[in-house]
């Protein structure tokens, strides 16, 4: 049986489907073989379910199928990531996952080198992640690295700072900001991407933060979504980080983050 991949950065980015494509292209060279989880009863569903079913057609005799890899109730394929056939066998299924339907067609991807686990995906959760470990010295564990022409960054999927501040946990895992009770019964995260500004206040202790929800179309639906992101979207405007060391090194990392992911100084 594979062994399960070693999870050191996950993806991070506003879309999926490009910003994937982009990932893989820079793991591939380093794996042999792709297994591909497939929804076939999305091919039934709109409003994308016919693109995926064309493109199934057409790339259908390039994969081999492992029954025994099933899981879901979605079928196992194997793809080769050696040769120029197999990886546009693989690019095609990627580009689905700009779809609704084709998001849960291609409902898994992993990439392997022989049985190691080099990469995993789930596409309709935007979820993927690699073992850098196995990168050579295109990505080092711990590092935060951009996707060249992409807003999109890998991050360390371990919690880089935790401490205890004004009566709760305070944590920077990935690319979130997360705030817990200290009873553990409620906890809140916010994607850093989102972050406009971090700022050291006067005493040097605390980080206060302007964060931006993302552009809302101007019309109707736009002011319905921003009346419920200004009732339900409430990142923190401050961040109390107890010592003047530490909101030093939670600022150089948020800066760090923001410039991999799309060049902005905060």
């Amino acid at each position: 049986m594979p062994a399960e991949l070693s999870r050191t950065h996950r993806l991070e980015c506003e879309g999926f489907a490009t910003e994937f494509r982009a990932l893989l292209e820079l793991v591939l060279p380093d794996t042999t073989t792709a297994v591909v989880r497939l929804r076939e009863d999305e091919m039934e569903t709109n409003p994308d379910g016919e693109d995926c079913r064309r493109t199934w057609n057409a790339v259908r005799d390039r994969l081999e199928r492992v029954p025994e890899r099933d899981r879901n109730g979605a079928t196992a394929w194997r793809v080769s990531t050696t040769t120029d056939p197999g990886r546009e066998a693989l690019f095609e299924l990627v580009a689905l996952t700009d779809g609704i339907a084709g998001a849960h067609f291609v409902w898994q991807l992993e990439c392997r080198d022989e049985g190691t686990a080099v990469l995993e995906a789930i596409p309709h959760h935007s979820d993927a992640r690699i073992d850098a470990t196995l990168l050579g010295a295109e990505i080092q564990p711990g590092d935060i690295a951009g996707l060249r022409g992409h807003d999109a960054c890998l991050v360390p999927t371990g919690c880089q700072f935790e401490w205890v501040a004004e009566d709760r946990q305070w944590r920077i895992e990935g690319g979130s900001l997360c705030i817990e009770t200290l009873d553990g019964r409620k906890a809140t995260c916010y994607g850093l991407t989102n972050l406009e500004q971090a700022t050291i206040t006067d005493d040097g202790t605390v980080l206060a933060l302007v964060w931006e929800p993302g552009e809302l179309p101007d019309d109707a639906v736009g002011k319905l979504l921003s009346w419920i992101m200004d009732k339900l979207y409430t990142p923190p405007p401050a961040l109390p980080c107890e010592t003047a060391e530490r909101a030093t090194a939670v600022k150089t990392h948020l800066q760090e983050l923001v410039v991999a992911y799309d060049g902005r100084e905060i």
